[in-house]
């Protein structure tokens, strides 16, 4: 095995200039394949629902609205998946303002029991997906293990200088061209991760052509150049999104990310990969394997 490796993100700020334009187009978002439960509007259940908030019990009615809903869920009403109504049709439920009704649904959100999907809504979770890290486990197997259907789409590619940091952690010389691949990974539908994957480009030329339809980049490197890649390191840091990870992943700016930096080795234990990953919290928890 090589030597370990500075994974200091400040060595990854600075903007690298790309010498070639990208290959791939960003591709629209995923419409997720949710169902959509209907819910009765009646004067009466709007009443009712009214009637079971306690004005003078000294908790706030965000809290209280959270709790009715996760009653609900308890109960049924509201299946995985399921959408729940909109903030405004929340708030004249319970006969409060919608800025009470979004403080009820973001505690929800916070605990992992609703998500979001920007510009769809905000529907009930399945159990959390148990993502497993180990040296050798692919997304596509972690996610088909935990019982859901994996997808992946390839974003983008292209070709960049190595700048001293990123030169130190691939092994090359600075200067040295780099392939960059961003790939958008999802689960039933529903965008779960994003991840960038840099990787020195003189060790697999015309990778970026053979990625489009790829279920796995470590499969593809030993199917087409013979190098058995495995995960030899991570870092693991909690972070909110930017606005790129946002759009791509069509969450609200609180959800909070996992942010994993990576390093892949071949079998001779030479860095053939650095990749960083940004996976939603609120759908996903990370099991480490130290086997």
């Amino acid at each position: 095995m090589g030597a370990d490796l500075d994974l200091d993100p400040q060595h990854f700020r600075r903007p690298r200039q790309k010498r070639h334009e990208t290959f791939a187009k960003v591709s629209p978002p995923i419409q997720s394949p949710v169902t959509i439960l209907a819910y009765n509007s009646s004067p009466d259940m709007y009443r009712q629902l009214a009637d079971n908030l306690e004005k003078d019990s000294g908790t706030a009615y965000y809290q209280q609205i959270s709790e009715i809903l996760m009653q609900r869920i308890r109960e049924g009403a509201y299946l995985p998946g399921s959408k729940l109504p909109a903030e405004s049709d929340l708030g004249r439920q319970f006969g409060v303002n919608r800025h009470t009704a979004r403080e009820a649904l973001k505690q929800l959100k916070s605990e992992g029991v609703l998500f979001s999907v920007k510009g769809s809504g905000t529907f009930v979770a399945e159990q959390k997906i148990r993502y497993r890290v180990s040296k050798t486990v692919r997304f596509s197997t972690s996610v088909q293990e935990a019982g859901f259907t994996p997808g992946i789409e390839l974003l983008g590619t292209s070709l960049s200088e190595a700048d001293e940091g990123l030169a130190q952690q691939l092994g090359v010389n600075p200067g040295a061209e780099v392939l960059e691949l961003e790939m958008l990974r999802s689960v039933n539908g529903i965008p779960f991760m994003v991840a960038t994957s840099r990787l020195p480009a003189a060790r697999v030329p015309g990778l970026e052509r053979r990625m489009h339809g790829a279920a796995s980049l470590y499969a593809l490197l030993k199917e087409a150049f013979g190098i058995e890649a495995t995960r030899s390191e991570s870092v693991f840091e909690a972070v909110l999104p930017g606005e790129r990870e946002r759009h791509l992943l069509q969450i609200p700016a609180e959800v909070p990310l996992l942010l994993v930096r990576s390093v892949g080795r071949d079998q001779d234990g030479r860095v053939i990969e650095y990749c960083e990953t940004y996976m939603r919290g609120d759908l996903g928890s990370m099991v480490v394997n130290f086997a």
